[in-house]
Parts: structure tokens; sequence; C-alpha cells
């Protein structure tokens, strides 16, 4: 009996000792001790080689950067804070324009960064950059990269049409130009992705507005917004404006010469001298034009920060990682090296920002990006962009196909409202 009892009492004790195993494992085991982070494409190697110079300080740190797309970081991180913070990483890189929403939805689930110390690293980013990372007077995410708005246009087909686009102050110079540029050479002026609101966006943030107002006021339909819409309906009036569909559709009418300019952020930099090689040394970078003249001609497209879910166990060896890598100027080095554009402002006195590019007729065109940065307006963004965001997609088509822009925008607004109740 005393043998049979003693048998019973050691496959408890092994029993409970392998559950702890198990449990272990799940929860990264071996592993307990490595800070992982989602981060998407270029961003996953620009960390692992920063990663690596941090370790020769500290020799124990333990990272993994694990790639995860941009759609699905929206998608888990959403699956994640409504769990509780379950199945999410240590870190992760969070797209500016849905920030806010997030910090609305989820109060408490990023780490206060203020309490951590991060309010010492302010005077060294833009104003709208802290704006968008931050609630209630405290920083939730680590300010990474950014997209200072600007045209990106073809010297060699401004030149063959006569256009000089020094002249270009008002985005009526810009249509005007536009319109004579298709007549000389039979190119479009502008070429956009008419299934998303990059352009317009890009264009009604230039006026400091976004879909929404301070107080979550719904204000499409506004003059501004009225505006940016009548800069692409004056275009296509002019049958100077091409349209296409999706990323690739877009890229392809670069690459193959069909339009004089594009409008994007810095980081276009990159995608045009990978795609479009054989434009090499055609290309040149000006100001958005403004909406009236000595108005203001600056802007952003896209842009990303580092959040730390606030349930973690690693909170504080991922902040000491992330803080300096966001704040290290040899590290947004290899961001630029990587085709991201910098928001830390200590390093746009790195040499690098005055250098000739070749391919851009050599233009200093980092120079003129970072100058941009002290000039963008805030913008604010809420949980409820994407419905607006969809909407104005809408819009556009309309406009496109007849309405005004007054009308389209009005119909827009209506439909947000509509999908709201």
């Amino acid at each position: 009996m005393k043998n049979k009892f003693s048998f019973f009492i050691v496959v408890i004790v092994l029993t409970v000792l392998l559950a702890a195993c198990g449990s272990s494992s799940s929860q990264g085991g071996a592993d307990d001790d490595v800070v992982t982070i989602w981060a998407n494409n270029i961003n996953v190697p620009v960390l692992e080689k920063a990663a690596e110079i941090y370790k020769q300080d500290h020799p124990d740190f333990k990272v993994k950067i694990i790639e995860t797309g941009g759609k699905d970081i929206k998608s888990k991180t959403t699956t994640g804070l409504q769990a509780g913070g379950k199945g999410l990483p240590d870190g992760l890189l969070q797209s500016d324009d849905e920030l806010q929403g997030k910090l609305e939805a989820f109060p408490n689930a990023f780490a206060n960064l203020s309490e951590l110390g991060f309010d010492e690293n302010k005077k060294d980013f833009p104003e709208f950059k802290l704006d968008a990372v931050s609630k209630d007077g405290n920083i939730y995410a680590m300010p990474f990269d950014t997209g200072p708005a600007a045209v990106f246009y073809r010297t060699d087909i401004f030149e063959e049409a006569g256009v000089n686009p020094d002249d270009i102050k008002t985005w009526d110079d810009y249509i005007e130009a536009g319109g004579k540029i298709k007549e000389a050479t039979g190119k479009a002026m502008l070429s956009y992705d008419q299934a998303d609101a990059n352009v317009y966006t890009i264009i009604l943030n230039q006026q400091g507005e976004g879909y929404y107002d301070e107080d979550n006021n719904l204000i499409v339909g506004s003059e501004a917004s009225v505006n940016a819409l009548t800069v692409l309906k004056g275009l296509k009036d002019r049958d100077a404006l091409l349209g296409a569909t999706g990323w690739d559709g877009w890229v392809t009418t670069i690459a193959n010469s069909e339009t004089a300019s594009v409008i994007a952020g810095g980081w276009l930099v990159g995608t045009i001298k990978q795609q479009a090689i054989e434009t090499e040394g055609n290309w040149g970078l000006m100001p958005l034009p403004a909406h009236e003249e000595g108005g203001t001609r600056s802007s952003v497209q896209g842009g990303s920060s580092f959040v730390i879910p606030s349930t973690g166990n690693k909170v504080q060896e991922t902040y000491d990682f992330l803080s300096w890598f966001t704040t290290s100027v040899e590290a947004q080095e290899i961001a630029m090296e990587g085709g991201l554009f910098p928001t830390y402002a200590p390093v746009f006195e790195s040499k690098i920002f005055d250098a000739e590019e070749p391919f851009f007729g050599n233009q200093k065109i980092w120079r003129f990006l970072a100058d941009e940065m002290d000039k963008i307006p805030t913008i604010i963004y809420t949980k409820n962009d994407p419905i607006a965001r969809d909407e104005i997609v809408k819009a556009q088509g309309d406009a496109m196909n007849g309405k005004s822009a007054d009308e389209a925008m009005q119909q827009a607004k209506k439909n947000i409202e509509n999908r709201m109740k």
C-alpha cells in the first residue's frame, strides 16, 4: 500500500513539473528574456542592424524582430488589445494615423512613456509628430519616421513643355501648367491612386485639417476639404490627371514616364530610385503649391512610431532599446540608408542631408525635406478616420464623373454621418 501511495505522489509531482514546463514554454520558455518587436518590411533589417550596435554596450540584451505586414499589425494589434494584451509583442511599430483611435478605444493599453522619462526628448521632435503620439499631455509612442510631402517632378518633361517649376506658386498655377504639359507632351501632370485618398489627404492636411476636429466633430465638407478636391477636379478638367488603381498600378505610371509629377511623402525617393531606374537624373523636388499665394506649402504623408503594450513583462527593457533607437543619430542614419525619413531633429545635422543626389539632378533633396519638418501643421487623427477616408474615395470618383467638388463633398459628409449613426 505504501509503495502504491509513493508511486502516486511521484506521478503527481511529475505531472505538476511537466505542466509548469509546458506553461513556461507557452509564454516563451527559453525565450522569456528576449524582447520581441513587430515591424514591417524595410523596418526589419534597420532594427536588426541597429540592435547589433546597441548590444555592444548591452551584451546581455536579446531581441527578436518579427516581420509583420502593415495590415497584419493593424488587425493583430486590435485583436490583442481586445483580449487585454494577449498575443502582443513587447513593442511594435504603429502607424500615426491609427494611434489616437487606439488610445481612445483602449485607455492604458500602451505604456505611458512620459512616466518612463521620454519627455526629456521632446525638444528634439517636431510638434506635429509629438501631437500625433500624445494624449492628455502624455507621450504614448516614440516618434520614428515620417513623410514630409513634396511634388516630385520630371525636369525633362517640364523642360520639353516650357514649364518653369519656379513659376508654380499656387494650385491654380499647377493646374495651368498641367494643361500646358498635356498639350505639349501628351503626358499627364499628375498620376494618383484613384482607389485611395492619399493625394486628397495631403492637400487637405496642408491646410491644417483632417477629417475630424479636436473635439471629434466631422468637418468633411468644409472649405478646406472642397479646396482639396477642387485641385484634382481642376486637373481632370484639363485632361491632365491620370488615375491608376492600387500601389503597383500607380508606380507603373511613374516607371513608364506617363506622368510629369507625383505628390507623396519623402519616402518616395527610394521607390523612384528602385522602380524607375531609367529616369535617373531627370527628377526634382519642389514644395506643394499653396491654395493662395503666400500660403502654407507643407504637409505630410505617412509616418509611424513605436508603442509598448503595458501588459508586457519587459516594458523597461523594451523602452531602453527603443528609446535609444529613436534618439540615436547613428541608428537614424541607418534608417535613412534603408529608405526611411527620420523625425529626430539632431540627425538633420548629419552630412548626409547636405549630399547632392545624382538621381535627382544633384539637388540636395534630403536638406529640402528636412527643412519642411518644422512647417508641417498638426493633424487630428481619430478612430473614425477609416470611415471618412472610404467615403472620400467615393467622392473623388463622383467629382471625376461630373459632380462639382462641393456637391461631392457634401454627399460624402452625409454618407459618413449615416454610417456613424
